[in-house]
């Protein structure tokens, strides 16, 4: 299966993280995951495991660990829950998620193994025991020496604790899923301890409230697991701009590291420490006004972020901080904000799109009496509206939910390997249409409850857009123009500048296609293309759409396996597929209508990506510069008056690029996205470009 399948199929599963669980009496849950990996073949015997849990502070251990590992040249898998933009973030080696033809692997061989697996006794298997499943199997297959697993939930049944780890770790214990681990800090320590085993060590940390510590020593005496309590020996300075709690939990995972390995040096476990990085936890997202980003989910949590934050107040006044606060269902969000409420100037509630958040009626609902709130359901804008209200010398801090973080560090373009793009940004269309038609004096009405669909009237003719769909071209023309296969055929045809390329039929398709098959077999198909083009060369799918599903191949036998899978995993009129001439160069986009050019830029980037994702502003660095120089727009307009005479369209974008033989036409796009442009330029331009559409197209 390719990535996309791969990712739906382990979607389908029951999830406890949605709100789906697993079906079936809580004591099968361990046989069930036993049961699992035994069909994987028990990889988790093939590495020495380590497991983490806790309530809060498990994913920086974990990291920590897992660093301090390899900086001593040891070969380290990690394996954490939730992610942040990418199921791949759960399952790292040496610090590095996984390709998507890496997981999609990994995915094939688990549902091969896997089959039948719910008609035997213990049901069907959960996304987190596949996950863990997962982590397993590609630690074993990629040789690491030590495996480190982050508990989900609690630790007595969850799916990490199917198996003996050679350690346990535990962090601080605090008040957290009270519903199904306890109400007392005694009964939620007593479930995650059961993650230690007799006659192997259990490291935790000094900082546990005295109750648990209590409970601790008594239970390791009884169970005769080896207690090691992690103090302050390890010298590590003065950790500037990290919270309290990081060095406690430094300090658990050095203590863990040299349980494990002998020879940790001083030297190089400061060094780690100091730059250790984990998203969303005590993040800067910028500096003026000051935002903070941190995924405190429970009232412990907040209590020590409130903290922190009275601490960067310094002598300003406590109350100085606009919060921008979500929650998720389980969650004590009524503690969360009583925890925060000291250091809030004003707090807006918002909700991440998960299945699971908290609405801001019912936040307000649970908010203490007295503190100034604001209900903003959408997460960008009680984003866009905490700046606003901070200015630039104010201090924003975004918190409660670790979801909630993950959209604020998509707004804040922070670095992070996504799946896709998220509704904000095909959604930022519609809002520069909005303030364009209001400028225009039309009449705007948002027509659906979900804000994907905006109405125009009060011109000559009333206009609908649907997200970045819009109404300024011919359907049949616009959808003409989204195939790349009649984009290139007809670009040739007008002798255009276009790379080389070959149209591909699936030779796999059913018989109705008999007539368009243009190879009996993808070894035919090889054979031509080796004929005719040089290595590397681009595979595209004929509708993908923001580069996902091209792909730059650099050898025959990678060209068959990538068009093997494409066409085994092609939906029954998704069947055409293209294999062209690479083309090196900078890469540009113009917005036009019809023959005019309106707006250009290059796409920049220090790095190029992998994994399908060829697209300079899809990475971490990547970022949109308007064209200036007159020579290039002047090159650029001819090419739009060229590309106006072979489709009629009244706005889309061409994608470039400037090779060694000139402009050379990589596509075209009928319906472009603004969000990136907007993001590193401003919404000036484009405002003012659908300002002018509108002049043509309404009034």
């Amino acid at each position: 299966m390719d990535y996309f399948r791969a990712k739906r199929y382990l979607d389908a599963l029951p999830d406890w993280e949605v709100g789906r669980p697993a079906l079936g009496p809580i004591e099968d849950y361990l046989p069930r995951m036993r049961a699992l990996l035994t069909r994987l073949g028990d990889p988790q015997t093939r590495f020495r495991s380590i497991i983490v849990g806790g309530t809060n502070g498990k994913g920086t251990v974990a990291s920590l660990l897992t660093t301090i590992l390899k900086a001593h040249g040891h070969k380290a898998g990690l394996y954490t829950s939730p992610h942040l933009h990418t199921q791949r973030e759960r399952i790292r080696i040496d610090g590095e998620i996984l390709s998507k033809e890496q997981w999609a692997a990994a995915v094939s061989h688990l549902d091969d193994c896997t089959r039948d697996f719910g008609r035997e006794a213990l049901g069907s298997f959960s996304k987190f025991e596949a996950l863990t499943g997962l982590a397993a199997h590609l630690f074993a297959q990629q040789g690491v020496e030590f495996g480190v697993f982050e508990v989900g939930l609690g630790g007595r049944y969850d799916a990490t604790n199917a198996w003996d780890s050679e350690l346990a770790v535990l962090t601080a214990i605090g008040l957290d899923h009270v519903d199904l681990l306890g109400n007392t800090l005694e009964e939620i320590a007593a479930d995650k301890l059961h993650i230690a085993r007799p006659n192997h060590t259990l490291v935790t940390t000094a900082a546990q409230p005295s109750e648990v510590m209590d409970l601790i020593r008594q239970t390791c005496a009884t169970q005769e697991v080896e207690l090691q309590v992690a103090g302050t020996e390890w010298h590590l300075g003065h950790l500037t701009g990290r919270p309290a709690t990081y060095a406690e939990n430094a300090w658990l995972a050095l203590e863990t590291a040299q349980r494990l390995v002998q020879g940790i040096e001083d030297e190089i476990a400061h060094q780690v420490v100091t730059t250790h990085h984990w998203p969303g936890r005590f993040e800067v997202a910028q500096e003026k006004p000051l935002v903070l980003l941190d995924g405190a989910h429970n009232p412990a949590a907040a209590e020590a972020l409130a903290g922190e934050l009275q601490r960067l107040s310094g002598e300003r006044p406590v109350a100085n901080w606009v919060l921008v606060v979500g929650a998720g269902t389980g969650h004590d969000a009524s503690g969360i904000l009583r925890a925060l409420a000291p250091m809030a100037q004003r707090v807006l509630l918002t909700s991440s799109d998960h299945p699971r958040a908290l609405s801001p009626a019912v936040l307000a609902d649970l908010a203490p009496d007295g503190l100034a709130i604001e209900q903003v359901p959408a997460s960008s804008q009680a984003l866009k509206r905490a700046l606003a209200l901070a200015g630039p010398k104010g201090r924003v801090c975004v918190a409660g939910s670790l979801h909630l973080v993950a959209r604020a560090r998509e707004f804040f373009n922070l670095p992070g390997e996504r799946d896709g793009i998220t509704e904000d940004m095909a959604l930022e269309n519609l809002e520069c249409v909005a303030e364009a038609a209001r400028r225009q004096g039309l009449i705007c009405e948002w027509i659906s409850d979900d804000g994907t669909r905006l109405k125009l009237s009060g011109g000559r003719r009333p206009l609908r857009f649907w997200r970045n769909k819009h109404p300024f071209n011919d359907y049949v023309e616009a959808r003409l123009a989204e195939d790349k296969a009649y984009q290139y055929e007809d670009f040739a045809a007008a002798g255009l500048p276009v790379p080389d390329t070959l149209k591909l039929f699936n030779p796999l398709a059913d018989a109705r296609f008999d007539r368009y098959k243009t190879h009996a077999t993808v070894a035919q198909i090889v054979e031509e293309v080796v004929a005719r083009f040089e290595f590397p060369l681009l595979v595209k799918k004929c509708h993908s759409s923001l580069a996902q599903g091209v792909f730059l191949e650099r050898s025959a036998t990678d060209l068959g396996q990538r068009l093997e899978a494409l066409f085994a995993n092609s939906g029954f009129l998704d069947n055409i597929a293209l294999v062209q001439q690479y083309v090196a160069g900078p890469e540009y986009r113009i917005v036009a209508s019809r023959d005019e050019l309106l707006l250009a830029y290059r796409k920049e980037s220090e790095a190029v990506g992998a994994d399908g994702d060829l697209n300079p502003l899809h990475q971490a660095t990547g970022r949109a510069v308007r064209v200036e120089d007159a020579t290039l727009l002047a090159q650029m307009q001819q090419l739009t008056e060229q590309v106006a005479d072979v489709f009629s369209l009244g706005f889309y974008a061409i994608d470039l690029i400037h090779g060694a033989d000139g402009l050379s036409i990589i596509e075209i796009n009928p319906n472009p996205m603004c969000y990136v442009y907007n993001r590193d330029n401003g919404r000036r331009d484009f405002i003012r470009l659908y300002e002018r559409l509108l002049t043509q197209f309404a009034l």
